[in-house]
């Protein structure tokens, strides 16, 4: 009996022993395992940062640009002039005459500023250059809008056949906005070559009258630019392809001629919409301030960052001031302004009044989609 006890025990023993080291090699292979597995992730997941690394930041091939010629003057356009405050409809037309596209004037300012008055009496006086640019989307062009235009980007734009339209006064001393297209230009004589419906085709004007009347919209121009040349035309614009960054030069360029001349009106109202367009709309107020009194009635017709920054800082009292004003002063067809002031109301609860402002909007301008948008909003 003593000796079944003794291999009992001996049994249990080597028994528990197995179990013993079963257990510490399971354990190691689970260690390893798991390891193993951490190691196989963070190679899966560095992988795919490299991955990911590469697809959102590849090296892009610049496209490589002829060098614009001594001189160049596009051919092929067709000159229009223009009907009472058609200018923007106009030069559309015009433009889009250059890659073969036959659309009169009346049919584009019929789509863009409806409410027309041949007297000019309150009627639609303006359309923007963000309106022209979403226009000619419809005509398959990518558009690219910018501030801080020159004579070299005209040059390449002119050697790759696309003309531009440059938003100026009518005249130097002249407080009227006006759209140009820029056809050509003549390094020998250092000039440009323009189109106007207003004042006849074929002009020409020295690089530095030019700038006299392209400074008092920060040189801002628009170029229509076909799906087969979009890659050229970034190559042109260079880091101006993001809008934030030309936006930013036409503050540093405000502020250097500021600089030079503390009392440039012009550049000074230049800064406080260059500064909207970045977002700093403190400085945007701050410095539309500065010159407010000084502007001409006209100069809001055309350019309403300042009021865009008020509302922005949430000054509702000041914008409505400020529309006022601009709409009692012979300029009552503004329908943007009504939308930016349809939507404080729609802020401040005031829904009947939104709806009001909306639908004057909508009267003033019955294709336009963001007045259109915000009725269907509340």
């Amino acid at each position: 009996m003593f000796n079944n006890l003794l291999k009992f025990k001996k049994l249990l023993f080597s028994t528990l022993l197995t179990f013993a080291f079963g257990v510490l090699a399971f354990s190691g292979f689970l260690f390893i395992n798991n390891q193993s597995q951490k190691t196989d992730t963070n190679n899966t997941t560095s992988q795919k940062n490299i991955v990911q690394k590469f697809v959102e930041a590849p090296s892009p091939t610049p496209v490589p640009l002829e060098v614009p010629p001594n001189s160049k003057i596009l051919t092929g356009g067709t000159h229009v002039f223009q009907t009472f405050n058609n200018c923007g409809p106009a030069s559309l037309s015009m433009t889009l005459s250059y890659y073969g596209i036959n659309e009169t004037q009346e049919k584009l300012g019929n789509d863009l500023r409806p409410y027309q008055i041949a007297s000019g009496d309150n009627d639609d006086k303006s359309v923007t250059l963000e309106e022209l640019a979403e226009k000619s989307k419809e005509y398959g062009f990518v558009p690219f809008h910018r501030p801080m235009g020159n004579p070299e980007l005209i040059k390449y734009f002119i050697t790759y056949d696309m003309p531009i339209i440059a938003r100026t006064w009518t005249k130097p001393n002249e407080d009227i906005g006006h759209y140009r297209i820029i056809k050509g230009y003549d390094e020998t004589t250092r000039e440009i070559i323009q189109d106007d419906s207003l004042q006849n085709k074929n002009l020409r004007f020295s690089y530095e009258d030019f700038n006299v009347i392209w400074k008092k919209f920060n040189y801002e121009y628009l170029v229509l630019v076909p799906q087969d040349k979009v890659e050229v035309a970034q190559a042109i614009l260079g880091e101006d392809v993001d809008e934030k960054v030309a936006w930013r030069k036409a503050v540093r360029n405000a502020e250097t001629e500021l600089s030079n001349n503390p009392n440039d009106i012009t550049a000074r109202f230049n800064l406080s919409v260059a500064l909207y367009n970045v977002g700093e709309y403190e400085r945007s107020a701050a410095e539309f301030e500065q010159v407010e009194q000084q502007l001409s009635f006209r100069v809001l017709w055309y350019q309403v960052e300042p009021i865009q920054a008020y509302y922005e800082l949430g000054n509702y009292a000041r914008v409505f001031e400020i529309t006022d004003r601009v709409l009692n002063n012979y300029n009552r067809a503004f329908s943007e302004l009504y939308i930016i002031r349809g939507n404080i109301y729609k802020n401040q609860g005031n829904i009947e009044a939104a709806r009001a402002e909306y639908q004057k909007g909508i009267f003033y301008n019955s294709n336009l989609k963001a007045a259109k948008d915000a009725l269907a909003s509340i």
